[in-house]
């Protein structure tokens, strides 16, 4: 009966949806005059030599169409496109050439108005997405960005295991090579009824080339100039028409292969950078160290002790085996006893600045390995003069790697002696100490009043899991879709119907250390023969290995381990993602009424979607089923779940535009004035029903300068990661607030205090959480509810008639996310617990657990429509282009072409349930004034661009008090791109390409970074060359 009411109450909605802008449209009197169905307000997208437009379009608008022509405009479904009531951007296929991206989501990314992507090739890469590309526009999330391919949507490979880079279904952009691209637009906040759910920040639409004729083949070099990171690619694209030119096929194919780094091939972000460490003097909270961040607790060729404990602390030997001098000793790289010398001791007692121990950011990925291989066939034919159909025929393949990321260790923090990750307990008697270092542990042993037949090592496992994996994704693709036209009357109509599916099938593989194998090849003795061998009577893992013949482990230095050792140690660690997506649009539009000032024309239209998303861990991640059903895990890694679900939904969506005023009506101080509104009823067969919609309008009181403005309401819908996610163990750190650290802060300090000390704990309470991971546990929420949006834009755009080929634009943007769905983290948990004035007894004090020495052993995490998220921000940018004769030149001296675009945010915070207000603004990744400059000289034969970027001061925590800090700003930055291209005929093209020119590091103190948003800066000067043969 449920599901029945859901039926008809779409039904009714989508009715009404179209009725009701029927209704408005008839409501106003036909006239049988013909006016003019746009202003006459014009941009040039072409200058002639002479100045004149060699083609115009509506200023802020896509180009017009004849009649019946397929034509997609971003932002609307109606054919005409004089409706641009939000702030647009358009990167075009030759900005994508001349600057020579491999990659088009790094373009959107390099943009103002794009904050650090969910995921993409720079940086740490998602776990089980390594190398996908997932913009985000206005640093709201990629979830909350709608990406589309020539106005449809593009099936998603993003993970849907908790652990993934993204808890959505966005589009990963590497999938689409540059060179079939034609243009990008990109619209702010009113995609939501247009397109439906995801589109809360704004909309990125890629247009590709249409109707190609000819064959372009071009390949590519780039190497940086430190020696490394080189890539190469290669692209063809041929395009024929065919049947007298009622048809076209356009082929491209293209190869990319990119070599990726690790952080330590770089000064900036290896373990000897500068840092923000705990000031142990007390004068800031944290000061700026030089000699890196290096655990002193463990090193990557071990670290032997007389107890289960840490072996250094606060820069003395705390549980360590020491020399006759109370020296603490460790393994050197060969394997044998070398005293250990501190760094810098930090106030948490178990990091030094420099020193000799364990230099965690030589341990993670700059930019990963990446190959990508695509295959896309687009097709039209024109039935007659009133029917045609149009197809898109994709395939994939890419092979990306994370390379390195932190091992796992065995250490005291993390648990007991002989668990999962605690400290190794071995014999004294290990044959591959020598006789000397066997001498010194028992006699550290004895001197401890400890037995001398064991020790305990702590151990960062570098040598044997790199943390590197590789994950392949394959994409299958088709678009299918019929259009045509009619008339009734004097009205014109146009209708689409469309079928899209789209399955992408990922696989991530890597090696891992199984714990019972690990285990036995530490048990080393030696057997009759004098040989090192694996004690006998050992018993494997119930998962296979590489090898199942135990081979004994030396863990004692650096990879002096045998082959046959890891071989038996290690299994084969693979998981499966499968995404698929079909979309059928069917929509009908045209004219209904006839204004003096032109057209009110309709859209009405169905979509039906359907997403799945299924994640398959594998049997290593799965782990071992046990007698009461729950799996005990192989390795270092929690247990994870399989993930898998799916929805539908029913849309019915409408749009309108009421041209109320045309320059040719002579109206005064009114040059022109339209209308636009547009609304979507979506049921999704999970989350439900809800509704968006859109309205607003332009309005130019001279042909030179257009006022717009919208207001929209938007939503997106719980994704299947959200939804359907088992319970899983997670690793988290925190701010917890009952640390010295922390606990003056919150909305009010006393009542932080007084609830962390009815807790027992002391005033100096120095909490592991804050240092390192403790382990919870986190699921989907299938109760979720839609994340809603409200939304609107202001401003402006001017085209004075005196500067032709000038346009300058700015609007105001608001967005204010409210039900945001959010996993609240061990930080917001322990916040509303001890800042509530109903301590013990809050909610969110059940959802975690102390030791007897008030260490976090265990929390739960789960998603919940929990959060707020507000943004606000000017958006602006400059066009012109001035052809040189008007300066006297010649016409050979070509044109130059200026651009611009700044965003300047005023506000950016979001808010998770009871915490305190996150602001966004002012970090790193996030200044409050961001600029892109282009500067293009354009001749027959020769370019040049001369690309400049700027980000504004900012900080290193936007939120922290006063003395935080000991540097707490970051300077602005500058960085400057630049490309010559030499057109020797018709045929080729030769293009030099340098990007970083100026060789410009990240900001200082450069204690943190955005591995995204500072990519040139970390990458250095980096050199491409490009040919291009055109026929």
């Amino acid at each position: 009966m449920q599901n029945s009411w859901k039926s008809n109450h779409f039904v009714r909605a989508s009715l009404f949806a179209g009725t009701g802008l029927l209704a408005m449209a008839c409501a106003t009197p036909g006239q049988a005059q013909t006016a003019s169905s746009a202003p006459d307000q014009t941009q040039c997208q072409t200058v002639n030599a002479d100045g004149t437009c060699a083609d115009t379009t509506v200023a802020n608008s896509a180009p017009t169409a004849a009649q019946g022509e397929a034509i997609i405009v971003t932002g609307s479904r109606l054919k005409q496109a004089d409706i641009t009531t939000q702030p647009t951007q358009t990167v075009t296929g030759t900005t994508l050439s001349n600057r020579g991206y491999t990659n088009i989501g790094q373009a959107l990314t390099d943009l103002p108005t794009f904050g650090a992507p969910g995921n993409s090739a720079a940086g740490p890469q998602g776990s089980f997405g390594a190398g996908q590309t997932f913009v985000n526009m206005y640093d709201l999330g990629a979830q909350r960005t709608l990406a589309l391919v020539n106005g449809n949507r593009f099936v998603s490979s993003g993970s849907s295991s908790i652990f993934g880079s993204v808890q959505g279904s966005p589009v990963d952009l590497g999938q689409i090579a540059p060179d079939l691209v034609d243009h990008i637009d990109v619209v702010s906040v009113g995609g939501a009824p247009i397109y439906g759910s995801d589109a809360i920040a704004g909309t990125v639409n890629v247009i590709l080339k249409k109707d190609y004729q000819g064959l372009s083949v071009s390949g590519s070099y780039g190497l940086a100039e430190a020696g490394d990171a080189p890539d190469y690619n290669v692209s063809l694209l041929a395009g024929t028409n065919f049947d007298g030119g009622r048809g076209n096929v356009t082929v491209n194919v293209f190869y990319d292969h990119q070599t990726g780094l690790a952080t330590s091939a770089r000064a900036t972000t290896d373990g000897s950078k500068i840092f923000n460490g705990t000031d142990p003097s007390g004068t800031y909270t944290y000061a700026r160290f030089n000699g890196g961040l290096h655990y002193s607790v463990f090193t990557n060729t071990g670290m032997p002790m007389v107890e289960d404990y840490l072996p250094v602390t606060g820069g003395s030997a705390a549980s360590a085996i020491t020399n006759a001098s109370g020296q603490a000793l460790y393994f050197s790289q060969d394997g044998h006893l070398i005293p250990y010398n501190s760094g810098t001791a930090l106030a948490n007692g178990i990091t030094e600045a420099g020193g000799d121990g364990f230099a965690i950011g030589d341990y993670g990925n700059l930019l990963a390995n990446n190959q990508r291989i695509q295959g896309t066939l687009l097709t039209n034919y024109e039935f007659s003069d009133h029917l045609r159909f149009h197809g898109e025929f994709w395939i994939g393949r890419s092979k990306a790697s994370n390379i390195s990321d932190q091992p796992f260790y065995n250490t005291w923090l993390f648990a007991g002696a002989g668990d999962v990750n605690g400290n190794l307990i071995l014999s004294s008697d290990n044959p591959f100490l020598s006789a000397a270092d066997q001498q010194a542990i028992k006699s550290s042993l004895a001197a401890a009043g400890q037995p001398t037949d064991t020790f305990y090592l702590a151990r960062a496992n570098t040598d044997l899991a790199t943390g590197a994996f590789t994950t392949t994704t394959d994409l299958y693709r088709g678009v299918a879709g019929l259009d045509g036209d009619f008339s009734v009357g004097s009205h014109n109509f146009t209708w689409e119907a469309s079928v899209n599916y789209g399955r992408t099938d990922s696989t991530t593989d890597s090696r891992e250390v199984v714990n019972q194998n690990y285990y036995n090849a530490l048990d080393a003795v030696t057997d009759a023969s004098g040989n090192i061998v694996c004690r006998p009577g050992y018993t494997n893992a119930a998962i296979a290995t590489f090898s199942s013949n135990c081979a004994p482990l030396d863990i004692f230095g650096y990879k002096n381990e045998s082959q046959a050792a890891i071989d038996y140690i290690t299994a084969p660690a693979r998981t499966k993602q499968v995404d698929t997506q079909l979309d059928i649009i069917a929509d009908v539009k045209g004219d209904v009424v006839h204004l003096p000032g032109g057209d009110v024309q309709f859209v009405l239209g169905y979509e039906h979607r359907r997403e799945s998303q299924s994640f398959d861990p594998g049997a290593f991640y799965l782990g071992e089923l046990q007698s009461d059903g729950s799996y005990q895990q192989y390795g270092n890694s929690t247990h994870i779940a399989p993930v898998s679900g799916s929805y539908t939904t029913n849309e019915g969506f409408g749009e309108l535009t009421i041209p109320l005023v045309s320059p040719d009506m002579n109206v005064s101080f009114i040059h022109s004035l339209q209308l636009h509104g547009a609304a979507r009823y979506t049921d999704n067969s999970v989350a439900g029903g809800s509704w968006s919609y859109t309205g607003g309008a332009t309005f130019s009181p001279i042909r030179d300068i257009t006022f717009r403005g919208n207001y929209t309401q938007s939503f997106r819908s719980p994704s299947i990661t959200e939804l359907f996610a088992p319970t899983s163990g997670v690793f988290e750190t925190a701010n917890d607030p009952c640390d010295a650290r922390y606990i003056d802060s919150g909305p009010n300090p006393t009542q932080r205090a007084a609830n962390c000390a009815a807790a027992g704990l002391p005033a100096d309470f120095q909490s592991n959480i804050v240092d390192y991971t403790a382990k919870g546990t986190s699921g989907g929420n299938p109760g979720l509810q839609n994340e809603l949006a409200k939304s609107w834009t202001a401003g402006a755009v001017i085209a004075p008639r005196f500067l032709p080929g000038l346009q300058i634009s700015s609007d105001y943007v608001s967005i204010n996310i409210t039900n945001e769905i959010a996993s609240p983290g061990v930080t917001s948990l322990l916040n509303a617990c001890y800042d509530s004035t109903n301590y013990p007894n809050a909610p969110a004090c059940s959802t975690f657990t102390r030791d007897s020495t008030g260490q976090i052993t265990n929390f739960e995490d789960s998603y919940a429509n929990i959060a707020l998220e507000n943004f606000r921000a000017l958006q602006s940018s400059l066009d012109y282009t001035l052809p040189l004769e008007r300066l006297g030149l010649p016409e050979s001296a070509g044109a130059l072409k200026l651009s611009a675009n700044w965003l300047h945010t005023y506000r950016h915070y979001y808010k998770v349930g009871s915490d305190d207000v996150t602001h966004v603004l002012n970090n790193l990744a996030d200044p409050k004034d961001a600029v892109q400059g282009n500067i293009d000289w354009a001749t027959k034969h020769f370019d040049w661009l001369w690309q400049g970027t700027y980000y504004g001061p900012t900080q290193v925590d936007p939120d922290a008090g006063a003395g935080t800090y000991e540097y707490p700003r970051i300077s602005p930055y500058w960085m400057f791109n630049t490309s010559v291209g030499i057109k020797a005929n018709e045929h080729f093209t030769l293009r030099l390409m340098v990007n970083n020119i100026f060789d410009k590091g990240i900001p200082a103190p450069y204690t943190s970074y955005s591995s995204n948003k500072y990519f040139d800066a970390l990458m250095g000067r980096y050199f491409r060359i490009n040919a291009k043969v055109t026929f």
